[in-house]
């Protein structure tokens, strides 16, 4: 099988597993793989728990358990085969299908993040009418499919193994004109712009939270409350509108500062979940545009290759485990710990 490794001899194909080899390297592999194991064993609970027991409303959120489900259901359970026996599987049909879901899902978390954002946006700026979740999930998951479906039947790419050979990506090494397109499309479309429209978005929600919900807004009940209390005094009107304008005035404030603590922790959650993308996607970016300038520096070493793909397909089974104790932290302490 043609592939993204550096190194075909330094892990045999899997064809017996009567010998157990405890090497240095097989023993780090199989220390990775109880890690691995642990944390998706953590996640995939969570994740069903939350599916099954709470009727989330946003298609979006749906999506992005779905895309860790993916990836723990199909991607992780090969990986951590070769991991325990420290040999590569070799079986080409399991390859494309493993690479087609990791960078799906990979897909769906960047555009469901940039969706996100741009959701709270148009929700502050009133809009929200305009793009619905179900449309933004339409969305979503039709861009994804566009970029890895055609990748199974060798069409623009191809999946192969890369790195050390215990996972599969895109055809990286693809010298074609049109293997150098897609992947010069795929860094455009698939981190590139989202990276963008995500500084842009969030940015400007972070400036609008700080305008409408200034401190000398949110702290100005006593003098407001003095004032109009003077004012009703000097008009002579009775005290039961001077209470009757109190709650009212206080159930405003009260709501106004709900929001403002809502809008704080998506900011708060964003902002986490961007430098996350940032730190997971961008070796994979780094790795498009030294192919793209036919610099094979990064090819000589699988490891780097290999953390990259770890880092980033890490990023997608924790994604909604980070995005709910963010967004909600009492429903995601309660399912946890259910």
């Amino acid at each position: 099988m043609v592939s993204n490794e550096t190194s075909l001899s330094l892990w045999p194909c899997l064809h017996s597993i009567r010998f157990i080899i405890w090497s240095l390297p097989c023993t780090l592999c199989r220390l990775g793989g109880i890690i691995i194991l642990f944390i998706s064993i953590v996640c995939l609970t969570f994740n069903i728990r939350f599916l099954h027991f709470q009727r989330c409303q946003n298609s979006l959120i749906i999506s992005l358990f779905v895309a860790s489900l993916l990836v723990i259901m199909i991607s992780v359970p090969g990986v951590l085969a070769q991991l325990f026996t420290c040999h590569r599987h070799c079986i080409n049909i399991y390859c494309r299908i493993e690479g087609f879901i990791s960078y799906l899902s990979g897909c769906l978390c960047m555009l469901i993040f940039t969706l996100l954002s741009i959701h709270r946006y148009l929700s502050l700026c009133s809009y929200d009418h305009f793009l619905s979740y179900r449309c933004s999930t339409f969305i979503s998951w039709f861009l994804s499919l566009i970029f890895t479906f055609p990748l199974i039947f060798d069409y623009l790419n191809s999946y192969l193994p890369e790195g050390l050979g215990f996972h599969c990506s895109i055809n990286w090494k693809d010298q074609s004109n049109l293997g150098r397109l897609y992947i010069f499309l795929s860094f455009i479309f698939m981190y590139l712009l989202p990276l963008i429209i995500l500084l842009f978005v969030n940015i400007r929600v972070h400036l609008m939270v700080r305008n409408i919900y200034s401190q000398q807004y949110l702290n100005s009940s006593f003098s407001t409350y003095a004032y109009h209390r003077y004012s009703i005094k000097l008009n002579g009107q009775t005290d039961d509108y001077g209470k009757m304008y109190v709650n009212k005035y206080c159930v405003r404030k009260a709501n106004d500062r709900k929001r403002f603590r809502m809008d704080y922790r998506f900011l708060r959650g964003i902002v986490l979940l961007v430098s996350s993308y940032l730190i997971s996607w961008t070796p994979y970016a780094i790795i498009a545009i030294l192919q793209l300038s036919d610099i094979k520096f990064i090819f000589q070493h699988a490891v780097l290759i290999t953390l990259s793909a770890f880092i980033a397909k890490l990023s997608v089974v924790l994604a909604p485990f980070v995005y709910l104790s963010i967004m909600n932290y009492k429903l995601f302490k309660k399912i946890l710990f259910k």
